[in-house]
């Protein structure tokens, strides 16, 4: 009643001053962490803004250099274009180059002029300005020592719509942080790498991947790099897409006019707790006098129980409804105590190491001394639980003995061995007894009982007897999976003695598993097996490493000698020390596998053999026909024959390669031999080398065929002067970009629908169907020579680039 109305005179004037506080500081960080996100979204679009006025004013000095280059014409006098290039870079602030369409610097304001230059750095950017014709800033490059450097704007020299060179300037990262503003905020590329950064650390942003999925333009909660939230807003730049500037704040921040608020109220709020308090100090006289009493009485029962002496009376309590109930509770607890005390010092007199008591269904609930026996604490063991300490090979008779006690009422006897608590493990013999405590009437209430220590009763003669038999079953399962697994096992000491190998071992020597004990390898096996294996095991032993997949060959033993096959696999063996005692060996006969690859090679070069004997059985019939059939032939002949050698040379490609992937340089190697070889004016280049599968490679070689002897017949390899240009690259889509073009040669004629041969028809139909899904070839006549565009999907690109010629 007193606690009752103490709550409610402080409750009635402290809940609603509580309320009303709490209202108005959620609604006063609602607004500071929306104005916060509003700084940070603008903080964004501004850098962004600058950033990309930084962009266009280079572009835009790169574009008017270039028109005083005046395309092609003004790279004839490199020197005077190497001037104007450092004067434009002296008003920049930045190195600019000059480079050709292979990417090679002609102009380089970062060295001397005459110096040998390289290649830029910038070569994916390059690239694309070179193919779309649009300025490109490249990402942040690598610096020197595997430093960052500074990204660089690329523009092509565009002459009559084609871009015959490219200008670069190194972009000083040093003005794109004063571009970006106070900050705190970070300018990312495409790759999520910092190019700058204003304000404050940017390694507190989250990983790129979480940055490049944000929206543009709206603030974010989202955890940093160091756990801290961080509220950041993402803007795109329009010179460069893929780029990211990133605003953040911290998530607090918005927070700090919010929390001075909260402080002013928790002022008020505190004065009138005070005035609560003194409120309630009145009543305080009135609840201490009891409180003091019970505790003093408190403290007397617990001291007279520790001492074995009488617990004195429960004092009398002034007539107050809380503190009367608090005394009656008190001395019921008080005789709960004193009759427990009685029960567990009569079980402790037995002699018991744990005393137990379990609910009427025989589920325990206390265990005195369990914990210290076993390790097992509660709640593990209440309940069932404590049958988890017990042998395995005991727990179902336990059990058993249990239940027919508990449903017989009678006293509980029942023998088991149980886990010791220490780091041994070791189990002891002990026996559990218990009684019911039942009701007047009869029903059982609890069961009470103890624990005894038998293990030297029962001797531990038996429970080692136990032991040594379930050791010797364990060696018997063992020993019968070692001698039936299908592989050979052995076990050699230090000196590689043999100490134990199984059936499959043995018959590799054709001995009994006896005759190897205490010999050497080499003395009971095959010189062929035994030489490698040995040298394989002293590697072991010195090393302490193991040693896979050694190739064995001897002969197997018996009146016809076969040649078998083995791989070894050699283990180090060691002690608890650490030091390898000995080498465990693992023969696996692997004569079917080889046998069976040696015949696939035997019949692949057989078949490849017998491809080329019919193709050359074949090109001797048509030369052989074409002969005969009259003078008009020998044109018709000759292109036949070609056709045949140049199908001739894609088998052999292909055969050599094993019918797999080859890389696309080679490719174009094989269908242009003939004309390369001859000395012929064919150029071929390509950015990277890109494989493609054998069916590709065979259309290729046969359209460069076609192609090649048609520029040779009629176009531009027919006259001195004349030339072809062979080039390829490979997409980000995968798609590879294949293209042939003459010039130099007679003005081409396209041909009449009805003068197109087998070359056009295998050129536009087969090669396009051979080429793939997808593939596309587009042959057009310009007067100043043919072009013939390949679009294709290939393979992924190799890994080493191979320049080509």
């Amino acid at each position: 009643m007193l606690g009752r109305r103490l709550l409610v005179v402080a409750a009635a004037g402290l809940l609603p001053l509580a309320l009303g506080a709490a209202a108005l500081g959620l609604a006063s960080r609602h607004w500071n962490e929306a104005a916060t996100g509003r700084a940070v979204v603008a903080a964004a679009g501004h850098a962004a803004q600058s950033v990309d006025a930084e962009f266009e004013a280079r572009r835009t000095a790169l574009r008017a250099f270039a028109a005083a280059l005046d395309g092609g014409r003004g790279l004839a006098n490199l020197e005077e274009a190497d001037a104007a290039a450092r004067r434009l870079a002296e008003t920049l602030g930045g190195p600019v180059g000059v480079l050709d369409r292979s990417l090679g610097l002609l102009v380089d304001t970062s060295e001397p002029f005459g110096t040998p230059l390289g290649s830029t750095p910038a070569v994916a950017a390059g690239l694309w300005a070179l193919e779309t014709g649009r300025a490109r800033v490249s990402d942040v490059l690598p610096g020197p020592a595997d430093s960052a450097g500074q990204p660089m704007l690329m523009l092509p020299l565009l002459r009559s719509g084609r871009a015959e060179a490219v200008l670069s300037l190194r972009i000083d990262t040093a003005r794109l942080v004063a571009a970006i503003g106070p900050g705190p905020a970070a300018l990312l590329d495409s790759r999520g790498r910092l190019v700058a950064s204003q304000g404050a650390s940017a390694a507190v942003l989250p990983d790129w991947p979480v940055l490049s999925g944000l929206p543009r333009g709206e603030a974010r909660v989202v955890p940093g790099a160091d756990g801290r939230d961080l509220r950041l807003a993402v803007s795109y730049l329009s010179e460069a897409p893929e780029w990211r500037v990133v605003a953040w704040r911290p998530a607090s921040a918005g927070l700090l006019p919010w929390m001075n608020l909260l402080a002013w109220l928790g002022g008020v709020v505190l004065l009138a707790a005070l005035a609560a308090a003194a409120a309630v100090r009145r009543a305080r006289g009135a609840l201490l006098g009891p409180i003091e009493a019970l505790s003093h009485h408190a403290a007397a029962a617990a001291a007279a129980l520790r001492a074995d002496a009488i617990v004195p009376a429960v004092p009398q309590i002034p007539p107050s409804g809380e503190f009367a109930a608090l005394g009656a509770a008190l001395a019921e607890a008080q005789a709960a105590a004193q009759q427990r005390e009685r029960r567990l010092r009569a079980l402790a007199e037995a002699g018991a190491i744990v005393l137990w008591r379990a609910d009427a269904g025989g589920g325990w609930t206390e265990a005195a001394g369990w914990a210290g026996l076993t390790g097992q604490t509660a709640p593990a063991f209440r309940g069932d639980g404590w049958i988890e300490m017990l042998h395995p090979d005991d727990r179902a008779p336990t059990l058993a003995e249990w239940g027919r006690a508990l449903v017989a009422r009678s006293q509980i006897g029942v023998e088991f061995r149980l886990r010791s608590a220490g780091e041994d493990g070791t189990w002891r013999w002990v026996r559990a007894t218990g009684v019911p405590i039942a009701n007047d009437d009869g029903t059982p209430l609890e069961w009470v009982g103890a624990i005894h220590d038998i293990t030297d009763a029962r001797g531990a003669g038996a429970a080692l007897r136990v032991n040594e038999a379930q050791v010797r079953q364990t060696v018997a399962e063992l020993r019968a999976v070692y001698d039936t697994v299908p592989v050979g096992l052995a076990l050699v000491d230090a000196s590689l003695r043999f100490v134990n190998v199984n059936a499959r071992f043995a018959a590799i020597s054709g001995l009994p598993t006896e005759a190897h004990i205490a010999r050497a390898p080499h003395e009971v096996m095959p010189e062929g097996l035994a030489e490698p294996l040995e040298k394989a095991q002293r590697e072991v032993l010195a090393t302490g490493r193991p040693m896979l997949d050694v190739s064995c060959t001897g002969q197997a033993p018996g009146a016809v000698q076969h040649l078998r096959h083995w791989l070894a696999s050699c283990h180090p063996v060691k002690d608890a020390a650490g030091a390898v005692t000995g080498v465990s060996a693992v023969l696996q006969d692997v004569t079917d596998r080889v046998r069976a690859e040696r015949s696939r090679e035997l019949l692949v070069t057989e078949l490849n053999h017998r491809v080329k004997n019919t193709l050359a059985t074949v090109q001797s019939i048509a030369a052989q026909s074409f002969r005969r059939a009259g003078a008009g032939a020998p044109g018709a002949a000759r292109d036949f024959v070609g056709r045949l050698q140049a199908l001739t040379r894609a088998h052999d490609l292909m055969a050599g390669e094993g019918w797999d992937r080859v890389d696309l340089l080679r490719v174009v190697r094989a269908g242009l031999q003939p004309w390369l070889e001859g000395g012929r004016a064919v150029r071929i280049g390509g950015s990277g080398r890109i494989q493609v599968d054998a069916g590709q490679a065979q259309a290729l070689v046969l359209g460069l065929h076609e192609l090649a002897a048609n520029a040779t017949r009629y176009g531009a390899l027919s006259r001195p002067g004349g030339e072809v240009e062979v080039t390829w690259s490979l997409g980000e889509d995968g798609v590879a970009a294949f293209d042939w073009r003459e010039s130099g040669g007679p003005p081409v004629t396209p041909p009449a629908p009805d003068r197109r041969g087998f070359g056009m028809r295998l050129l536009e139909r087969g090669l396009a169907h051979d080429l793939g899904p997808g593939a596309e070839v587009l042959l057009t006549f310009p007067e100043d020579g043919v072009r013939a565009a390949l679009r294709f999907r290939t393979g992924l690109p190799t890994l080493v680039s191979e320049p080509a010629d």
